[in-house]
């Protein structure tokens, strides 16, 4: 998973978590703004049962005043509420009530928060007292704030199993790649052959040791020893070596794209890989002094393109190879597709009744910022390893990252940059 959509899915967790805070806390300061008319209404409900209540029981006697109780648990909007006049308190409830205070001689309710407002009207008990009705009431309830509360938790719990998912997600495709580059890093030594690739390719006389290569073969899956690879002056590909100014994008012979296009569209496709962090994989196939025009060849033409689909992506090379730009695949899924194309091929040539040897050489990107020219240069030494013991027809490169990136910080410091 690349940094970017790690980036991406972070500020989408984030954004759900302010959400669920934003939501909880507009639609608090939205409710209290417009529940000041609510507020009345529920307080002018309750004077209206209450007046309902005297009707059928004295104003102010014991059964009138038990009845209030049951009213006041009913409305989710009244907090407190209290009846007296200016010498005697007839009615307070809850008793207990953080909203009523006991400081004065007569209960008095006083609110702090600003969710709740205070409201009172005056009752007259006969021609001489008048009695004064005050009530604490909620401008939101609790029951309201509870609905908002749970739905804000919600939605921040949707965004913490989105981030628990995420991380199982990135767990599980890390341990493939480290499982992966396991498998490639520890293949036993009588698998892979290590060599020295700018060995190899040095044009100067002594050579700099910049990455690691191993060798792998399919046909039978071991390697018995271990060797540098040869400097092949004839394996440089030079002006010489490709055809110049073909007529059309593919070849008449074979249908795949002329040879004298690889570098150039390789070069395009390792800046593409290299931006979009993928790797990217380069197969030479080679079949001994088998032309092209031969019908064994036009099949084994037929079968690279019925299986990859782009012809654009699969070239001529020299008189009796192919090369195949593999895009968004890593050593390991490269050489497996090398061992289903070695048997393709060898039932071909069988079908023929033709005996030549075929001969693959791998190489990929593997981290490294390279041109087209070098991967090319590492398929056909990877070949030549491969013609040295016709028993091991695939050979792959395996790049030492840790070497290559010390082999560069010394070219730097050489060049005093």
């Amino acid at each position: 998973m690349t940094n970017k959509s790690v980036v991406f899915f972070v500020i989408i967790i984030i954004l759900i978590f302010l959400a669920g805070f934003g939501y909880f806390t507009a639609s608090c300061i939205y409710d209290i703004k417009a529940g000041t008319i609510g507020a009345e209404q529920q307080f002018k409900a309750l004077l209206r049962e209450m007046d309902s209540k005297a009707a059928s029981s004295k104003f102010l006697s014991a059964d009138y005043l038990n009845s209030l109780q049951p009213i006041i648990e009913k409305n989710d909007y009244i907090a407190a509420l209290t009846i007296k006049s200016d010498t005697t308190t007839y009615f307070a409830y809850p008793v207990k009530s953080r909203y009523i205070s006991t400081d004065s001689i007569t209960p008095e309710i006083a609110v702090s928060s600003p969710a709740m407002i205070v409201r009172s009207t005056n009752i007259p008990l006969n021609d001489k007292i008048n009695t004064i009705v005050t009530a604490a009431v909620y401008l939101l309830p609790p029951h309201t704030v509870f609905k908002f509360a749970r739905n804000a938790f919600f939605i921040i719990l949707s965004g913490t199993l989105l981030a628990f998912i995420f991380l199982i997600i990135c767990s599980k495709a890390e341990k493939k790649d480290t499982s992966k580059q396991h498998e490639i890093d520890n293949t036993p030594s009588n698998t892979f052959d290590e060599i020295d690739i700018d060995t190899a390719f040095s044009e100067q006389p002594e050579p700099t040791p910049t990455s690691s290569v191993e060798l792998k073969s399919t046909s039978q899956p071991e390697i018995t020893k271990t060797q540098d690879i040869p400097q092949k002056e004839n394996q440089v590909l030079g002006s010489d070596s490709v055809q110049i100014d073909p007529l059309g994008l593919f070849s008449p012979t074979t249908g795949l794209s002329w040879e004298s296009y690889l570098e150039t569209r390789l070069d395009s496709e390792l800046v593409r890989a290299a931006s979009a962090e993928q790797d990217i994989s380069l197969v030479y196939i080679k079949i001994l002094d088998l032309p092209h025009n031969h019908p064994a060849a036009r099949k084994v033409s037929d079968i690279l393109v019925k299986c990859f689909s782009f012809k654009d992506l699969i070239f001529e090379f020299g008189e009796d190879g192919y090369v195949l730009i593999l895009q968004n695949s890593d050593l390991v899924h490269s050489l497996n597709i090398c061992e289903k194309l070695y048997t393709e091929i060898t039932s071909i040539l069988q079908e023929f009744d033709v005996d030549k040897k075929v001969f693959f050489g791998l190489s990929s990107r593997t981290l490294r910022l390279i041109p087209g020219i070098r991967l090319i240069k590492e398929a056909m030494q990877a070949v030549d390893k491969a013609m040295e013991d016709p028993s091991l027809p695939i050979v792959a490169f395996k790049v030492d990252a840790e070497r290559y990136r010390k082999f560069l910080a010394e070219e730097v410091s050489k060049a005093g940059i």
